[in-house]
């Protein structure tokens, strides 16, 4: 079989490594850009149980490869915070791993099992003609996908452009700093949101993010990541934090949320964030890569009918992010309204409802029902 995959990032690198692992004698060949996938935005990736159990897959030393230059804390817990509250919490043990590592470490195993790469950046135009000379394509290029664009009516694509923009920094701290970091700050402008993952036990890789109404107002209108830090650092700083941003020179980027009721059309099929993305928060996009890169694979391996490995594939990642994409479009449009959650709600209730999003709502409108019922005072 003769395999191309466009896009070399974690979910076309997986299928072609796991691929290649249990049937050598497919041809597969990579095409990416050169730098493309290195330099696209994001500077790491949280690994939970489920990536580590599919790496093992792969290579049981991987550990060895992945871990950034000294020991990487094993994350067991998170600490989530608003201006005048925390409070932490149990979070499912993972560890942090920078992009270009976990990148460099895929391809150069896939490389050693005999893929093929190409660098060429592959547009609209040429995805007839790799679907003529090899027996399935895999489109792998992430949330902009050109064959997710190319094919739109047929796999009945979906997308949901967030109203917020975000950008990556790193933090290093004195304090080691071991768990996963999720504070929602209000400031004059609006609610400034920080994510953090540990790197080390002294550096964080950090997502700040807020509304667009919020980046163009105040202190924050017209600048970008760089210029915006000593505000960030500030405001982030005021409740005793050790907040030092780092810039990664990287712009705003407004995220989108990726669906797809098809995930195939002919030989053309696709994975990782061509086909469903996810915001960062819910912690699902290198695990969603992971899974149906490996689903695929396995669908592949087990019908030797090609046409019926993608329908079981079709129907086998439906049943797995169907839902899953469903809860990370609802708390996308919350986050996009956050500034007014935040206006309207006491300033003591913040971190519950930074912690329930939407269902806090929920329930406060459920205790107003029952208390007008009651006719409560």
């Amino acid at each position: 079989m003769r395999i191309s995959i466009v896009g070399g990032g974690p979910a076309g690198l997986y299928f072609a490594n796991y691929l290649k692992t249990f049937k050598a004698d497919c041809e597969i060949t990579v095409f990416e850009a050169q730098h493309e996938s290195m330099n696209a935005f994001g500077l790491g990736y949280t690994l939970q149980k489920v990536d580590t159990i599919l790496l093992e897959k792969l290579d049981k030393d991987f550990y060895e490869h992945l871990f950034y230059e000294e020991t990487t804390p094993i994350i067991t817990e998170a600490l989530f915070k608003t201006n005048f509250q925390s409070r932490t919490l149990p979070f499912s043990e993972g560890f942090s791993v920078t992009r270009h590592d976990l990148i460099r470490y895929l391809k150069n195993r896939a490389i050693s099992a005999g893929v093929n790469f190409v660098n060429k950046k592959i547009l609209p135009e040429d995805l007839t003609n790799l679907q003529s000379r090899f027996d399935l394509v895999i489109a792998a290029d992430g949330i902009s996908s050109i064959a997710r664009q190319q094919f739109k009516t047929e796999l009945q694509t979906k997308e949901h452009k967030a109203k917020l923009k975000f950008s990556w920094f790193t933090n290093e701290t004195e304090d080691e700093r071991p768990e996963a970091c999720f504070y929602a700050f209000k400031s004059e402008e609006g609610v400034i949101l920080l994510t953090s993952y540990p790197l080390t036990k002294h550096k964080q890789i950090v997502v700040i993010e807020m509304t667009d109404n919020c980046l163009n107002s105040g202190s924050f209108q017209g600048k970008t990541p760089t210029q915006a830090i000593p505000y960030l650092n500030k405001l982030l700083s005021e409740n005793g934090d050790q907040i030092n941003l780092l810039s990664a020179n990287l712009p705003w980027y407004t995220f989108k949320i990726n669906t797809s009721e098809k995930l195939y059309t002919d030989n053309l099929v696709m994975i990782g964030d061509s086909a469903y993305s996810f915001h960062y928060s819910a912690g699902q996009g290198v695990t969603t890569s992971f899974s149906m890169a490996y689903t695929l694979a396995q669908c592949i391996l087990k019908n030797p009918e090609l046409s019926f490995a993608l329908s079981h594939y079709n129907h086998s990642v439906g049943l797995l992010l169907t839902e899953p994409a469903k809860t990370s479009l609802r708390h996308m449009k919350w986050f996009e309204g956050i500034d007014q959650h935040f206006s309207d709600t006491n300033k003591n209730e913040w971190l519950d409802l930074f912690l329930q999003k939407d269902e806090y709502s929920k329930s406060k409108k459920a205790s107003a029902i029952t208390c007008s019922t009651n006719t409560c005072r």
